[in-house]
């Protein structure tokens, strides 16, 4: 019997890694908004599909700090890029947010040009490891970051030059936001429970980043 029960959660494991993968049942359309100044809510992921990339990031139990962020004093956080979990998930995720995200960033930006997406991390916080983020710029022309879940209390995304947070954000949608200068952007302490974003950057068109999921 214990074999039978071990063998059946392999297999739905299994099964649940392929979906993941294959990027099935992954995404949420519907409409976007603005909600703050230059800050853009769209639904991306559905709630299903973000908590099995959870489970899949715990399962490999890979979050650390960025070693460059750490070597500059950049706002570390823990991490795991997305391509360690399945190169194939981070094309799929790629792909997704070409046909779906650069059309709403070109309306909403106009005209802005926007060239390679650099590989996707998410970001766990918790109170045994790091339950803030300090006052920062990202390296990215555009930033986006995908609520993963809402077992949490604090830990709240905040931009205190447009006086919003990401209080009123669902699990699965994301937000958009210029990476640089008008968007200065903290993590409040977090206060309960563990939070997961992901967190998507994309690069300006004349330049080549070391980490594209795509190189070439």
């Amino acid at each position: 019997m214990r074999q039978a029960t071990g063998s059946n959660k392999k297999v739905e494991r299994a099964g649940k890694m392929e979906r993941l993968i294959t990027y099935q049942n992954a995404v949420n359309g519907g409409a976007w908004r603005e909600v703050a100044q230059d800050i853009v809510a769209v639904p991306f992921w559905r709630p299903e599909f973000c908590r099995e990339v959870i489970a899949a990031a715990d399962l490999l139990n890979e979050f650390k700090p960025y070693g460059p962020d750490v070597e500059k004093n950049s706002a570390p956080g823990q991490e795991l890029r997305i391509h360690r979990i399945s190169p194939r998930f981070a094309e799929n995720y790629e792909r997704h947010v070409q046909e779906y995200i650069y059309p709403i960033i070109r309306k909403h930006w106009w005209p802005i040009t926007i060239g390679k997406v650099r590989m996707p991390f998410l970001v766990r916080y918790s109170g045994d490891t790091q339950t803030s983020m300090d006052p920062h710029h990202d390296s990215s022309l555009v930033s986006m970051v995908v609520r993963l879940n809402d077992e949490y209390t604090g830990g709240m995304l905040t931009f205190p030059r447009q006086s919003w947070n990401t209080t009123g954000i669902e699990v699965g949608e994301a937000i958009l936001f210029p990476g640089k200068v008008t968007h200065v952007h903290w993590v409040s302490p977090l206060t309960s429970g563990v939070r997961y974003v992901m967190t998507g950057w994309f690069a300006d068109a004349s330049t080549e980043p070391h980490d594209a999921v795509v190189a070439s």
